[in-house]
């Protein structure tokens, strides 16, 4: 074979090389924010709370919770760990505005694509990407006084300085899907389930026969218009509004409750957010919550209602979203 034919053939291979690892290096550089904009959507958010709407709650200035996440991930698509550092308040309408004592959270999460699933024919039950993830968590009040009101019968609830703390684990699954709908609109959905464990151990010891130490959860949440519509300011509209419908049952020891008791047990969250175009940080929401009280202590003050508004912080980029979740 003369020489420059073996040069040719020599360049032709190389350069088909380098085309094919550009091109997996373009693939793998989508399928990895791809991954990352699943793992922000699962982010809990910033909020802040006009008052405190209407239900049981005491009245508030607001209620407001300070949700800052730190991520670390390799330059593949398979994984991320994230540290997710809390800080909940209560600040009271009363006299110089005191706040309750707040509540601390921290999370340190892993999470993981799930490779198998767009061959499976969980594919097709549910939506086509999907990441499982698993958390070790603390949450607190910052206290150290007694749980309950000293040298009181009725055991109450130590409110101005009882210590609440419990650590507990969550692993969860969660799914998400794109649809375009015409050519101007779109819809991300969502499915996720989770599970949350409080070893007895990790708790303090109060809180073993009243705070109910199992708790399941499912999450279906949805972005944009469902389907097609004439009406383009009924698009527009549908387009910049999301809603989530949460549900939860808490299992383990609650004061004597019975296993099946849905006053005591059932969790209902349904919150609808609008993303105004002109501030792209935020969203203005509508959440109806019932169930046990989420703020460390007062959860022994019994289930809480409450229909709320607020502002919350909008951590995806929809635009973005769209173009990586396609």
């Amino acid at each position: 074979m003369p020489l420059r034919i073996r040069l040719l053939f020599v360049v032709m291979l190389c350069t088909c090389r380098a085309l094919a690892q550009e091109r997996d290096s373009v693939e793998n550089s989508v399928e990895h924010q791809k991954f990352l904009t699943l793992v922000n959507a699962n982010r809990e958010q910033s909020y802040v709370t006009f008052g405190s709407g209407i239900g049981t709650l005491e009245p508030l200035i607001c209620e407001a919770r300070l949700s800052p996440s730190y991520f670390f991930t390799g330059q593949k698509r398979s994984w991320a760990l994230m540290l997710n550092p809390q800080v909940q308040i209560r600040m009271l309408n009363k006299k110089s505005y005191p706040i309750r004592n707040p509540s601390y959270k921290v999370y340190i999460t892993y999470y993981h694509d799930i490779k198998f699933w767009q061959t499976s024919f969980l594919k097709k039950i549910l939506y086509s990407n999907a990441l499982w993830y698993a958390a070790v968590a603390h949450h607190s009040n910052g206290q150290e006084g007694t749980f309950y009101i000293p040298d009181d019968s009725t055991h109450a609830p130590n409110l101005k300085n009882g210590n609440f703390a419990t650590n507990f684990l969550e692993f969860g699954v969660s799914s998400y899907h794109l649809e375009k709908i015409g050519s101007k609109n779109f819809s991300i959905r969502e499915i996720k389930v989770w599970a949350e464990i409080h070893p007895p151990k990790g708790s303090l010891k109060e809180m073993r026969e009243s705070y109910g130490f199992y708790r399941l959860y499912a999450k279906a949440g949805f972005l944009g218009p469902m389907r097609k519509r004439k009406g383009d300011a009924v698009n527009r509209w549908l387009q910049q509004s999301s809603i989530e419908l949460k549900g939860g049952w808490i299992m383990g020891e609650m004061n004597g409750a019975s296993p099946l008791q849905a006053s005591r047990r059932l969790v209902i969250d349904i919150t609808y957010k609008y993303y105004p175009t002109w501030f792209d940080e935020i969203a203005f929401f509508l959440r109806f919550y019932r169930g046990q009280d989420y703020y460390n202590i007062y959860y022994l003050n019994g289930e809480l209602t409450q229909l709320s508004i607020g502002i919350t912080s909008n951590i995806m980029n929809f635009q973005k979203a769209v173009k990586y979740l396609e």
